[in-house]
């Protein structure tokens, strides 16, 4: 072998050296740097599903929380409901808004209970009132008490002054058992 690469010109040579390296390198990118960006491809791909997963956990925490945070709420809200009447809460309202004695009358209208809910109606009639009194007054009445709603507005007139009006409506509380 000595001989046969003595017999050799260095022109030869260096291609066969050339020819070697590169059987080298490309024996090397082959068996080592494949598989590795095979893998790095497969690592990269479960990372985005990690993280895409991660994401989604994320946004479902914050549901959870803003969901957990309406129930608090609402538990607040029916617990302070069981201590105070809807004929009081809205006698309260009145008084606060400054039209208490306005108030011509304030009828319970009977409650029913199906399924665990009770739903409770009172008629309110108002005389006097301005348009914007009332709507400070049914802007409270909504606001200040879930499950409080206006199922029923009439709007009439006052015969002394065009700027007032009476009005008739009825109010539904909703609780729950």
């Amino acid at each position: 072998m000595r001989n046969l690469f003595r017999r050799v010109s260095n022109r030869e040579k260096i291609l066969i050296f050339v020819t070697s390296v590169l059987l080298v390198a490309f024996l090397v990118y082959q068996f080592v740097f494949v598989p590795l960006m095979g893998v790095r491809r497969e690592y990269d791909l479960e990372w985005m599903t990690l993280e895409k997963r991660f994401h989604e956990l994320e946004a479902l925490a914050q549901r959870y929380a803003d969901e957990k945070s309406y129930l608090n709420a609402l538990i607040k809200t029916f617990d302070t409901k069981k201590g105070i009447s809807v004929l009081t809460f809205l006698e309260n309202i009145a008084e606060d808004v400054g039209i208490r004695e306005n108030i011509e009358y304030i009828k319970p209208r009977g409650s029913e209970t199906k399924d665990g809910i009770t739903r409770t109606t009172v008629e309110l009639k108002i005389d006097a009132i301005s348009i914007v009194d009332l709507m400070r007054f049914l802007y409270r009445i909504e606001e200040d008490r879930r499950g409080v709603t206006v199922s029923y507005l009439r709007l009439k007139p006052y015969f002394k002054n065009r700027e007032k009006s009476d009005v008739i409506f009825r109010i539904t509380d909703v609780d729950i058992e």
